[in-house]
């Protein structure tokens, strides 16, 4: 049943490579997301290798690595080969009962010292070493059932954690310190089912929050502005969610409601406007032409959003220059934000997956300002 998507996946990578103009459907892989997402075996930093060649797939791993490939790997024909010091000499090896005089590889996942290196291996057979741009990543930008599914469950973690955080005290709160609630995120984050985070949580309190991504400190959280960044990982798929609260009474209140009620407003136009066919920028500007119109343009700095999967950042860019037209099942995250240096930042971040004709929102947590009593 499972094996049906990463089949799906390998034939559409192949179309991909003849899209580019590529003369032979192979290609080398070594990013290990890229090989997750084509064979279902993830090994973090492991130096593996998949070759697509002709019909063939092979997976190259070393010792460490070979009994959890044999035993993930969700595609039945493929061939999962153990190297043992030399990676590239073992490919080389393969390669060279093959016909094929152009090989690609993934050129933005290989530093030039291995490509060099590779090269040479396969100068040795009249083989020539090309670099492709994006082959694996264009796909990913598109999610099938399967993946739409974990990151869901993904997501429905996140939305547990806030609750259980908005359910404190302001009096529980401040007895914690940023980094202490940064952890007890990751620890309820485990406890509803998640692997653990896809990123080091945000916690950042009052003047702190206008640094977006800020590293939580051993500072005891005060009253006044908590910003919270935080993400779950299911089944190595991620979820992403920012919400901005307000930590019992604070002095700056109105200044803060006005600039909340304008990023919230901001996000509501975007989540709007974002729908299968629009471009990247067209959705960014969506967001940035509001709140240039209420005199805060200069404090958004960053995109709108960007794409979420097995990587917490990664294509589409939601960004002003970004020509990307959206597509149906794409998951892309809408986080306008407001940063003002020595007062704070606000920021609402949901994780959307677009339609057709608009949008499935994957949070339940409210953004309806939260004022911790």
């Amino acid at each position: 049943m499972v094996e049906k998507y990463y089949k799906s996946r390998i034939y559409k990578l192949k179309k991909e490579l003849e899209n580019k103009n590529f003369s032979s459907s192979n290609l080398i892989i070594l990013k290990d997301e890229n090989i997750f997402y084509l064979t279902g075996f993830y090994g973090k930093d492991s130096e593996s290798i998949l070759l697509l060649i002709d019909n063939d797939l092979y997976l190259l791993v070393n010792f460490i690595y070979l009994e959890q490939a044999k035993k993930t790997v969700r595609l039945n024909d493929l061939k999962v080969i153990q190297y043992n010091k030399n990676k590239y000499k073992k490919l080389a090896e393969i390669l060279i009962d093959y016909n094929e005089k152009i090989i690609g590889v993934d050129g933005q996942n290989i530093n030039h010292e291995d490509f060099k290196k590779l090269e040479k291996y396969l100068s040795n057979q009249n083989k020539k070493l090309i670099s492709v741009i994006d082959a694996v990543e264009n796909l990913r930008v598109v999610k099938d059932d399967i993946e739409l599914y974990k990151i869901e469950k993904a997501c429905s973690v996140v939305d547990k954690v806030f609750n259980y955080i908005i359910n404190f005290k302001s009096s529980v709160l401040n007895k914690f310190t940023e980094i202490e609630l940064a952890n007890e995120i990751k620890s309820k984050m485990i406890s509803f089912d998640a692997e653990g985070s896809s990123f080091d949580p945000v916690v950042a309190n009052n003047e702190y929050s206008s640094l977006p991504h800020y590293l939580p400190s051993r500072k005891k959280i005060g009253n006044g502005i908590i910003l919270l960044d935080f993400g779950a990982r299911f089944d190595n798929y991620c979820s992403d969610i920012t919400r901005t609260i307000l930590n019992g009474e604070y002095k700056n209140y109105s200044r803060f409601k006005k600039i909340y009620d304008i990023v919230l407003e901001a996000q509501n136009i975007s989540l709007d406007n974002c729908r299968e066919g629009i471009t990247c920028a067209d959705l960014d500007k969506k967001a940035r032409n509001f709140i240039k119109s209420k005199g805060y343009g200069r404090n958004f700095g960053h995109g709108l959003g960007h794409g979420v999967g097995i990587e917490v950042h990664e294509k589409p860019r939601i960004g002003v220059s970004e020509k990307t037209i959206l597509k149906e099942n794409m998951v892309i995250t809408i986080e306008p934000g407001i940063y003002i240096e020595n007062f704070g930042g606000i920021r609402i971040e949901d994780l959307v997956i677009v339609k057709k004709n608009g949008i499935k929102n994957l949070y339940k947590s409210s953004k309806i300002l939260i004022e911790l009593e």
